[in-house]
């Protein structure tokens, strides 16, 4: 696949909740993710598919999704951009809060071998 095949089917599986399905078919084995933010205590950076899924366990347990949006992908090279809009409610503390954050992938020999993320200052 193309890096904008690839960016492509990541944000449709974004927008259908089907992310998990994504993780498996885009990502390497190897495939690394560096958060904008992590839990207190924890790394930013998890290492490997698997360890990416638990973030998103992770994500899913913690947060009550109220609405969550995208644009893109914005294609360059082996790389895209996706911008994600979101408001949540952590569960844990009851505290709402919206952010903007962007995506940065890079897929090399038709695989997302590292994402990237920035994160605007929450409201």
């Amino acid at each position: 696949m193309t890096t904008e095949e690839i960016a492509k089917k990541l944000c449709d599986h974004c927008r259908n909740g089907t992310e998990r399905q994504g993780l498996k078919e885009l990502y390497a084995d190897h495939a690394e993710s560096i958060e904008a933010m992590s839990p207190e205590g924890q790394s930013p950076i998890s290492r490997g598919r698997e360890a990416i899924a638990a973030k998103h366990d992770w994500w899913n347990g913690a947060m009550e999704m109220h609405s969550s949006e995208l644009e893109g992908p914005f294609v360059h090279g082996n790389s895209f951009a996706v911008v994600f809009d979101i408001d949540c409610t952590e569960k844990a503390s009851g505290q709402r809060w919206h952010a903007k954050e962007v995506g940065l992938y890079e897929v090399f020999e038709g695989k997302i071998v590292k994402e990237t993320f920035f994160m605007a200052p929450m409201s």
